[in-house]
């Protein structure tokens, strides 16, 4: 009897193993070949997109702009040609939007190559390359919402063919039981915790792998959709700046001139007139000190993309909440200025919090965007946007509102739900606030909710628990010295 039992344990062990395996083999390979795919092929959309766009503001396109660019176009064309040619993503045509987005993608790259080949303007190959690709936007970030919904529903069937692998191994094991009846109920109930214990572990992570891939998903639009708010924010400093320089050459040339026309034999003597040594000397240094200023907002708003940008590690550390304010404010401002004032209140002594970087920027920029587009289709001329940092004796607090149209009282249970949104089609997805929620509570041990006793507007709130008192004493210590100037960010 003790030999049977053991070769039914071994049995049991290897079958067991083996489809265990083949779930986390395949739930691995379709994660990557599809979702990542697609993502791929969409975020290097994005990548084009903007880079035309920035080219825009230039003032003058050299070829060197031109082939980077067109360069870029090379790789979002490659990328499309692998989900077409490349090995294990023929199942991913069984998706209809999908196969019809990406045919439509290829097609029409056919139609720019065929279109910039006739082009020999730099200006005007960006134009029409501009103009080409700018309807498949909202296709291919559906395509990447069906394919993670693709994804999620065959791992969910794939669990339902494993599950009837794992009936079989119950057949077996109850011809075990009738065999060893003493041990059969111990092996029953040790089975049981196994395999519903890998299930919920599996099941928990393929979630968790889900909101993060989601969450990278939602940065990058996010980037893409304040690109151009962006551009013109740089924009703006770089006009200036070149129109002081080009006073300071035009000044420059004055004074040589003066300096040549000076008689020799009074060299002391500029031939310059009194007007115009007074207006330059007080012209150039108000010139070289805006050119300044200039670069300098060019570099915070530069600092704030890559800030944005950087990859989020797992590395739970401390995290600076006027930081991720700060970045918040600097990659929305654009889109905000002439719709709405923003104003950040800093009530609070913590300036530091434990968690993930970059994720509480992240649902900063998602709630100020929110509240924008709100103001907006509320019909004001102009409205109000207050971001206020409070504590208590546990958590910090970032309440965000607005005096927009508000949130209605029927929704407010929904709002949270994956793919719920009140948007017209293409403005939203309905997966910002449910993701920027998950990464609070995963990631900060937090929450972020909707205040139902708001009746001016909207106000959404974020819980932060104080992190250990220990960690926190320098920190205090050098905030105390000085209050941030956080307002400074919006003039």
């Amino acid at each position: 009897m003790f030999v049977a039992l053991a070769l039914f344990v071994v049995l049991y062990g290897v079958l067991s193993t083996a489809i265990v395996r083949q779930l986390d083999d395949e739930r691995f390979i379709y994660r990557e070949n599809f979702v990542w795919a697609v993502f791929q092929v969409q975020r290097q959309f994005l990548v084009v997109q903007r880079d035309i766009e920035a080219a825009f503001g230039r003032v003058g396109l050299g070829d060197g702009v031109v082939d980077d660019i067109l360069l870029e176009y090379e790789i979002l064309v490659s990328r499309v040609i692998l989900l077409r040619e490349g090995e294990g993503f023929k199942v991913l045509f069984t998706v209809p939007e999908v196969a019809e987005t990406i045919e439509a993608l290829e097609a029409r790259i056919a139609e720019i190559d065929t279109a910039l080949a006739a082009i020999t303007d730099p200006e005007e190959k960006l134009t029409e390359l501009y103009r080409l690709l700018e309807p498949l936007n909202e296709d291919l970030q559906q395509a990447v919402v069906r394919t993670t919904n693709f994804v999620s529903v065959y791992n969910a069937n794939n669990i339902s063919v494993v599950k009837t692998d794992i009936q079989m191994l119950s057949y077996l094991f109850f011809i075990g039981v009738i065999v060893m009846a003493a041990l059969g109920g111990f092996m029953i109930r040790q089975r049981q915790k196994i395999f519903a214990s890998d299930i919920a572990a599996q099941k928990a992570r393929q979630e968790q792998e889900v909101i993060e891939e989601a969450a990278d998903y939602a940065k990058m639009h996010a980037l893409g959709t304040l690109a151009g708010g962006v551009a013109h924010e740089i924009n703006t400093p770089a006009q200036y700046i070149q129109n002081n320089l080009e006073f300071l050459s035009d000044s420059f040339a004055d004074l040589v001139g003066a300096i040549d026309r000076t008689n020799p034999k009074e060299p002391a003597k500029l031939n310059l007139d009194n007007d115009k040594i007074d207006f330059i000397s007080e012209e150039v240094p108000m010139a070289i000190d805006e050119s300044i200023q200039g670069l300098n907002r060019i570099a915070e708003i530069v600092r704030g993309i890559r800030k944005f940008a950087h990859p989020t590690t797992d590395a739970v550390e401390l995290i600076s909440i006027t930081e991720e304010i700060d970045t918040a404010v600097t990659l929305t401002r654009n889109q905000v200025k002439h719709i709405a004032d923003l104003e950040v209140s800093m009530q609070s002594d913590v300036t530091e919090v434990s968690g993930r970087r970059n994720h509480l920027s992240q649902a900063l920029i998602n709630l100020i965007v929110n509240a924008s587009q709100a103001i907006r289709e509320s019909g004001q001329r102009r409205g109000n946007i207050d971001l206020l940092v409070t504590s208590d004796e546990d958590n910090v607090y970032i309440r965000l509102r607005d005096n927009g149209g508000g949130v209605p009282a029927e929704i407010h249970e929904r709002i949270f739900d994956y793919f719920f949104t009140t948007k017209e089609r293409g403005v939203g997805t309905g997966q910002g606030l449910p993701i920027c929620r998950k990464l609070i509570q995963d990631d900060f041990n937090g929450d972020l909710t909707l205040s139902a006793d708001y009746t001016e507007g909207a106000e959404f709130v974020i819980r932060l628990p104080k992190p250990d008192a220990n960690a926190m004493a320098d920190t205090n210590a050098d905030f105390l010295e000085g209050p941030s100037d956080l307002n400074s960010l919006l003039r």
